[in-house]
């Protein structure tokens, strides 16, 4: 295995998180472990030096095309904010690099579409953050499904569910614009329910979609007395018709109170039914509707950390958001190196940008969208 160096666009929370991951896959898998943070682009001095510094990364840089250019770099992982991804993904495929891009891929479908012309004549791959995927719960999940535990899947419902926005004072930022967002909670939570209800139940073919947006004006800055208009949603709420005959629900919000991290599925069969809580990640539940009446029940089937090939941490501890972030960018490096399309990769994230065009389209028309087909 040739040694990759790695640069990174952006050094924001998610960036320290991608950093976290990097540091950690020799730990996890000490047969992987040829490669070096080589950069980082910020937008200034300081605080490209202060990420360089903190991250251990070898280079800092404040222009995207100076990093995508370093010829130490091979590979460039994008956590900047969702109107830059465009720009990033178009200057590493040009280069003939990879890069592995938080979601969403792009604004919309259209901008998605582009990437993916552009993708197609560049010697670069490019993979998706999804990180839920690789929840071993939620592989086990996929396992029986695909095993056929559940017979014909009949319907689903999947929720991701935050809190913090309810206040009133919350500032405006750019995930409250939609020209720099491309959407509010469809697109940043939205985003991963899709793709899990895609990864589990399958391809999506037309979709209905309610959104509300409860605080319509926000403080420009913290403080100020300047008012903004928020012209994105609070929450949503999607039914979704599956290409294979399936149907359910997507809800999301940020606005709900109480609640932290809180992502949840329900998937119905003919023959069973799975649920599962990212508050209780260590577990999947299993419902068996074959076995014989009066000994049926709900089974709780221990996954906890059950990723293979990993040397540590031992199986028998508990998952952390960490260990699945850096499981995802593993497979992609991996996948890398061995000359693989990655997966989730580029038409995951494409997908997943025509299915939020359909549910916002929906919104505004007040009526079932088809979701557009995918090259």
């Amino acid at each position: 295995m040739s040694i990759l160096g790695i640069g990174m666009l952006g050094y924001g929370s998610i960036g320290k998180l991608h950093t976290l991951g990097y540091r950690s896959i020799p730990s996890y898998y000490p047969q992987f472990s040829r490669y070096t943070l080589a950069g980082v682009c910020t937008r200034s001095e300081a605080s490209a030096q202060a990420a360089a510094k903190d991250g251990g990364f070898t280079k800092a840089y404040t222009r995207v095309e100076d990093l995508v250019s370093d010829p130490s770099i091979q590979v460039v992982d994008c956590v900047l904010p969702n109107d830059a991804h465009k720009d990033a993904v178009i200057a590493v495929l040009k280069a003939g690099k990879s890069i592995y891009c938080e979601k969403p891929l792009a604004l919309s479908g259209t901008e998605a579409r582009e990437l993916a012309a552009v993708a197609a004549k560049s010697k670069g791959k490019l993979g998706m953050t999804f990180n839920y995927r690789f929840v071993p719960a939620i592989q086990k999940a996929r396992k029986l499904i695909e095993s056929g535990a559940l017979g014909e899947i009949y319907r689903y419902h999947a929720e991701y569910l935050h809190t913090g926005y309810q206040d009133a004072s919350r500032p405006l930022s750019w995930r409250m614009k939609m020209a720099e967002s491309g959407g509010g909670a469809i697109m940043d939570l939205g985003s991963h329910v899709i793709d899990l209800v895609r990864f589990l139940v399958g391809e999506f073919e037309e979709v209905s979609a309610v959104t509300k947006t409860y605080i319509t004006q926000r403080p420009l800055s913290k403080g100020s007395s300047e008012m903004g208009t928020v012209d994105v949603d609070d929450a949503a709420w999607i039914q979704g018709f599956m290409k294979n005959g399936a149907s359910g629900t997507v809800t999301v919000s940020r606005f709900a109170t109480g609640s932290a991290d809180d992502l949840r599925f329900l998937i119905e069969g003919s023959k069973g039914a799975l649920r599962f809580d990212l508050m209780d990640a260590n577990w999947l539940y299993y419902f068996d509707a074959t076995r014989k009446t009066g000994d049926s029940g709900w089974t709780r089937l221990e996954t906890i950390q059950s990723f293979e090939g990993a040397s540590a941490p031992p199986a028998r501890a508990i998952l952390g958001w960490d260990r699945m972030h850096a499981e995802n960018q593993y497979q992609f490096l991996k996948a890398i190196v061995e000359g693989r399309e990655p997966s989730p990769g580029l038409r995951d994230g494409l997908i997943n940008n025509l299915v939020i065009d359909a549910a916002y389209q929906s919104a505004r028309e007040g009526r079932k969208v088809l979701v557009a087909e995918a090259p």
